[in-house]
């Protein structure tokens, strides 16, 4: 089950700078059980929003991708259980200064994947509020 995880304009993601992204990622159908990721081929892209259009309706090109493959910015960390208060265990998306620092300020979204053959499932979603600072 997807769930939606935005990046508000509060939560300060600036271009130009590093970020780690931390998802939890619960079991089909659940807000509650959690789903075991180890071994999971995952991708997270970073895509522009079409001007008027609901943002998780009409996405334009893909700005940004990272995955699960050696050194691809996807990470698991953390140790699972089942029980959402003692699951550790989460993905994190590592976003360099580089990623970002010529990107405009603005509206993205952004989803994290499981890619694997037969499994494809969007695990989240969200808008992405990225501002821009005076020095990048």
């Amino acid at each position: 089950m997807s769930y939606e995880s935005n990046i508000a304009a509060t939560a300060h993601f600036f271009a130009g700078e590093d970020k780690l992204l931390s998802y939890e990622v619960f079991a089909a159908g659940s807000t509650t059980v959690m789903e075991n990721t180890a071994g999971f081929s995952l991708q997270w892209d970073l895509r522009t929003v079409q001007d008027g259009v609901d943002p998780l309706r009409g996405q334009g090109a893909v700005v940004l991708t990272k995955n699960s493959a050696i050194s691809g910015g996807i990470t698991i960390t953390g140790v699972f259980n089942a029980i959402r208060g003692t699951n550790t265990q989460r993905v994190i998306v590592t976003i360099a200064d580089t990623d970002t620092e010529s990107l405009v300020g603005g509206r993205y979204v952004c989803a994290l994947k499981r890619m694997d053959a037969g499994l494809e499932a969007v695990l989240s979603h969200g808008v992405v509020e990225l501002l821009v600072a005076a020095v990048r």
